[in-house]
């Protein structure tokens, strides 16, 4: 339960980080009158984290930026001594603003402002205009000019709105750019790992090598001694021999064991600390299947559309378990389904345990084959250029990872409707301590 909690506060992180900065960032403002209308930082800051915050709720994110800045607002004229409010005036006092953050709100909602955010002079021209509006608004309730004064003023409005609309897309900007370093940085580190990795795992296979010849020796030695054994000519071989030919070979077998033992645990050694000290999320497991499996297309003449949803951005140390059975459930869906596919990749939670989906609109499953789609061997695809028959592999491969997290694996199926599966695996064996 309490891990279950520190997911769903994870989701609003982003929403009570960026109401607390615009919160915070108010206090930076001009007063050009005197009067309590006043321009603020705050709003460039809001901007700028609802253009580069894609899935930032825009309606409350803006609304709670309001009424965090109305309280900021209202114990600073209470507390400051130049000051005599009381709280209904203080209220009264900062009311307005919450106003204008709620104008300002529906005008980026309305605007479709984050639509148009590659078109930089169209994204600029949109945040000046709700800006400006959501100052008239202001003003308008605060009744604080006179219809002649506000009209001298609309130019000052329109500079300030387009200047704050510049700030905070140059705000996004660096944010994106930042970000983009980081993550470069990141992919280099990985990129140099799996380098060292798979240069020492090339010295393993070394070893596998010496082990297959020894496997060959012991093979050829085990026949030799079992036509020899089975001549029915006792004076091809005394007993001693015989007994010391086992011996050998059975000493061989146990070099064979140990230096598979040695291999087995020189690549625990080098690949256990990279999945335990990292771990990778269920959107950085989704974006890699995504990419990897858009390469995987080219190789075809289909075209067919793959989409992704989850509902959980866990942290889990099995994500290479994860992508391998992802990966198996869907490039047997590529080849089930026909020039113009659909197939649908999912993550959900069901109770204690996370649900892995992949649905397709292919030819589906016979009723008489459902038995053996688990079994090794099993397969109805063939490489319609050679000819070759698959191995039938992937679905053993798939169920084997799933009962070794504790999970369950079912399908369901129609003919030329389409194949479902479902990947139950228990939240306790995925979920990552931070």
């Amino acid at each position: 339960m309490f891990r279950l909690h520190r997911i769903l506060n994870a989701q609003h992180k982003v929403i009570l980080n960026t109401v607390f900065l615009v919160g915070l960032t108010s206090v930076l403002f001009v007063q050009p009158f005197d009067n309590h209308f006043r321009f603020t930082f705050g709003v460039v800051v809001l901007s700028a984290l609802l253009l580069y915050f894609s899935k930032l709720p825009i309606i409350t994110t803006s609304v709670l930026s309001g009424l965090v800045i109305m309280a900021t607002r209202i114990v600073i004229y209470i507390l400051s001594d130049a000051s005599n409010y009381d709280l209904v005036t203080a209220t009264l006092m900062s009311l307005p603003a919450v106003c204008y953050y709620v104008f300002f709100g529906l005008g980026f909602y309305l605007l479709k402002i984050r639509d148009s955010i590659r078109n930089i002079p169209l994204t600029i021209l949109k945040i000046s205009f709700t800006d400006f509006f959501s100052n008239i608004l202001e003003i308008t309730i605060r009744h604080t000019f006179s219809i002649s004064e506000s009209v001298g003023f609309l130019p000052h409005l329109v500079g300030v709105a387009f200047f704050r609309a510049m700030l905070a897309y140059y705000g996004c900007y660096a944010l994106k750019r930042h970000r983009a370093f980081i993550v470069a940085e990141e992919h280099l580190k990985r990129y140099t790992q799996l380098i060292m990795v798979f240069a020492e795992i090339k010295t393993e296979m070394n070893y596998l090598q010496k082990s297959s010849q020894d496997i060959e020796k012991v093979m050829e030695r085990s026949f030799l001694l079992y036509q020899q054994l089975d001549s029915c000519q006792p004076e091809a071989m005394t007993r001693e021999a015989a007994a010391g030919e086992a011996l050998i070979i059975a000493r061989d077998i146990h070099e064979v064991k140990k230096d598979y033992y040695r291999v087995m645990t020189g690549m625990e050694d080098m690949v256990s600390p990279a999945v335990k000290e990292n771990g990778m999320s269920i959107s950085e497991i989704f974006y890699m299947i995504e990419h990897n499996t858009n390469r995987f297309l080219n190789h075809y003449s289909k075209k067919i559309d793959i989409s992704y949803r989850f509902a959980d951005d866990i942290r889990t140390n099995n994500h290479y378990a994860i992508i391998s059975i992802l990966n198996n459930l869907i490039i047997n869906a590529i080849e089930a389904c026909d020039e113009h596919g659909s197939i649908k990749v999912s993550q959900s939670r069901k109770g204690p345990d996370v649900l892995f989906c992949v649905q397709d609109n292919g030819s589906g499953i016979e009723d008489q084959d459902f038995a053996a789609i688990f079994s090794p061997g099993y397969s109805t695809k063939h490489s319609a250029t050679t000819g070759k028959v698959s191995t039938g592999l992937g679905l053993v491969h798939v169920k084997n990872l799933t009962e070794m997290m504790g999970g369950n694996i079912q399908v369901a199926s129609q003919l030329e409707k389409g194949t479902e599966f479902s990947v139950t695996l228990p939240f306790s064996n995925l979920i990552r301590d931070q």
